[in-house]
């Protein structure tokens, strides 16, 4: 099974979803926290939109995306 980008996921749902706030977190690290998921592609930075999505907590009060971080390495040759 291939793992989808944040961007991914809001590109599917995000035009469907409610108003229930979003919160993004790689491990315990809270990394953002938006109003809706259809607010994520434009507020969010591009290491959050490029991030892979581990799973989805869907609860009443939020919605809680856990992520991979994209691993960039900033050596040069």
């Amino acid at each position: 099974m291939r793992k989808i980008t944040v961007l991914d996921f809001c590109n599917q749902i995000g035009a469907a979803s409610d108003e229930i706030p979003v919160v993004v977190k790689a491990g315990m690290q809270e990394i953002g926290r938006f109003r809706s998921l259809y607010k994520i592609p434009s507020v969010a930075m591009p290491d959050v939109l490029e991030a892979k999505i581990n799973f989805v907590t869907l609860q009443r009060a939020e919605i809680i995306i856990q992520v991979s971080l994209k691993d960039f390495n900033t050596k040069r040759p």
